[in-house]
């Protein structure tokens, strides 16, 4: 037991007191450890880490199911359009009894890297459905409540920060609100032909209505998803994310975010077993074993 507790110190594994007793679980690499060293990255630490990206990137990306899913700003869904529960920031934030605000490990360690960052530092969200889980945390995060933690994914928003989360239906622990120049997932998406997030919708740009003003491009799109076409901008549809964000600031109103046809969509597995069953699938494992 004690072992245990001092790696969940050390951001190691996953541990919490449920019901008088400790649970213990372990985490990935991302989301999991590397996040879990937030207080002890130095710059040494955050360059080991930068080297080792691209090597733990290909063996992530080989295998499905995508690790995230981009979670689109809410009110720029048309009411029309039926978006599904886990489609929807609110219903996340609902769900949970339990929160957590935190720094940004990769602005963090971007910045250690001499690449700051002009986004807001404390942004990224970490939820629970049980009473109490955050005290104490190993992380050394803060504690928040319901209304705080919608404030924080505002603040987001009008940052251009896009919100992303676990690839799943149910059980959602985190929301990270990222930025193109320093999250790992979106600097893989911009350098990629094709994305690597699970994403349900996407923007298009009436031209006719376009005023030409490049701020979706050039102050909102985290992705480098859109492109000047002589006097307007389009949407580089295979790139777009769906996260809304290039909707929310367009002043001639000519953006608009658009749910993918069934055929397009890739539906999350249903829960981080289903998640990890998936994966062991493609990769030729034997998941029975770990059941």
């Amino acid at each position: 037991e004690d072992k245990l507790i001092a790696m969940r110190q050390r951001g190691e594994i996953q541990g919490y007191r449920y019901d008088g007793a400790w649970m213990f679980k372990l985490i990935p690499w991302i989301v999991g450890i590397f996040e879990f060293q937030l207080d002890r990255m130095d710059r040494e630490f955050a360059q080991l880490c930068e080297e080792y990206s691209p090597y733990w990137g290909r063996q992530s990306l080989r295998y499905g199911p995508k690790l995230m899913q981009v979670v689109p700003v809410e009110k720029e869904i048309p009411a029309k359009q039926e978006a599904l529960t886990y489609q929807q920031v609110s219903n996340l934030i609902e769900k949970a009894v339990s929160f957590m605000v935190v720094e940004c490990i990769c602005k963090k360690s971007q910045g250690l890297l001499d690449h700051p960052c002009k986004k807001p530092l404390e942004v990224c969200l970490a939820m629970a459905p049980i009473p109490g889980v955050f005290d104490n945390h190993p992380m050394g995060g803060r504690v928040i409540d319901r209304d705080e933690a919608y404030a924080i994914l505002r603040k987001a928003e009008e940052a251009a920060l896009v919100h992303l989360t676990y690839n799943v239906e149910n059980g959602h622990h985190y929301i990270c609100n990222c930025c193109g120049c320093c999250c790992g997932m979106l600097r893989a998406v911009a350098a990629s032909p094709f994305s690597v997030v699970n994403s349900h919708y996407f923007a298009e740009i009436d031209p006719d209505a376009c005023s030409g003003c490049g701020i979706c491009a050039d102050e909102r799109c985290q992705v480098r998803a859109i492109k000047q076409e002589g006097d307007t901008y389009t949407v580089i549809r295979e790139k777009c994310i769906g996260c809304g964000l290039c909707v929310t600031t367009c002043p001639s109103k000519a953006v608009r975010l658009i749910h993918k046809d069934a055929k397009d969509l890739v539906y999350p597995p249903r829960d981080d077993v289903a998640w990890l069953e998936e994966r062991a699938r493609q990769r030729g494992v034997d998941f029975s074993v770990y059941k």
